[in-house]
């Protein structure tokens, strides 16, 4: 009867067989040190119990490889072929290739060099000149709003100085129409009673011409009931003693308790006076740094 046919062990290439061979000699020798300890002292000598299992130990790792060789194919490539890399790739001595020096690919890597540092220098140069540059636009873009509304409002005071003046010329037109009617009318009433100074008075009212809706001053009062106390003159009481309590808190309305005290009150009023005056002006030097 034949032995059966098992399929052996596929690698991809010769380093994958080189990688286990290299991993169980490595940990070998981790066994080996921890079992035989190599001495703690200086001397060059090697031990020889120690060296002797380390022999052992390798050559029973070569005789499993060796064996199991039989069971593997690399790429196809069995241990019956000349080009089987074990054991030869053991014993045979290390190679290192070198690749020709390629001046075109070093040209590359000088030029990517140049540019990253060239790259560096602008993003540190970035970095110092970044916010200065747009501290300056803000606060320029920041004055040209301010002008603007300045002039702005210079436009509406000077609309309102013309409409001042305007109704200005138009009273005065009015009141120079008015003289001349009540002159005529002098004239024509020459020798009345002591009643007609009266009528003439009525009727240089009555000419005056109404006065431009412009100048009158509506103030909105709020609900009716509010209304009616700010009329009444509850809304002023009110002020007057929140103002006094204000006062009183900021030391200020103890002067009008007693003479005595009311020294001692006027100076820590002026204290408190002096107290946000130096606050406000440390604050607005604040603002202006900015």
């Amino acid at each position: 009867m034949a032995a059966p046919h098992y399929r052996k062990v596929e690698l991809q290439s010769p380093a994958d067989f080189t990688y286990l061979y290299a991993n169980t000699v490595a940990l070998s020798r981790q066994k080996l040190d921890l079992n035989l300890p190599p001495s703690a002292t200086n001397d060059d000598k090697p031990d020889p119990m120690r060296e002797r299992v380390r022999e052992l130990v390798d050559e029973y790792i070569t005789r499993t490889f060796t064996t199991a060789s039989s069971s593997i194919s690399i790429n196809g490539l069995d241990s019956s072929s000349p080009a089987f890399p074990f054991p030869a790739a053991f014993t045979a001595p290390e190679t290192v290739e070198y690749e020709p020096f390629d001046a075109e690919l070093a040209a590359r890597v000088s030029t990517l060099y140049a540019q990253l540092e060239s790259l560096t220098t602008t993003v540190a140069q970035l970095r110092r000149e970044a916010p200065r540059k747009a501290a300056k636009a803000y606060a320029a873009q920041l004055a040209g709003l301010i002008e603007e509304e300045s002039k702005e409002d210079d436009e509406l005071d000077e609309q309102d100085e013309d409409k001042d003046e305007d109704g200005n010329e138009n009273a005065e037109s009015r009141d120079r129409t008015a003289q001349d009617a009540e002159a005529m009318d002098v004239d024509v009433n020459t020798g009345a009673t002591g009643s007609e100074p009266a009528s003439t008075n009525a009727k240089r009212r009555s000419r005056r011409g109404h006065p431009d809706p412009a100048w009158t001053l509506d103030i909105p009062l709020g609900t009716d009931e509010e209304a009616e106390r700010w009329r009444s003159g509850d809304i002023a009481e009110v002020y007057e003693s929140t103002l006094r309590t204000l006062q009183r808190l900021q030391g200020e309305g103890d002067a009008e308790i007693g003479g005595a005290a009311g020294s001692g009150s006027e100076g820590n009023a002026l204290a408190t006076t002096v107290g946000k005056a130096e606050r406000a002006g440390r604050a607005a030097e604040v603002v202006e740094s900015m």
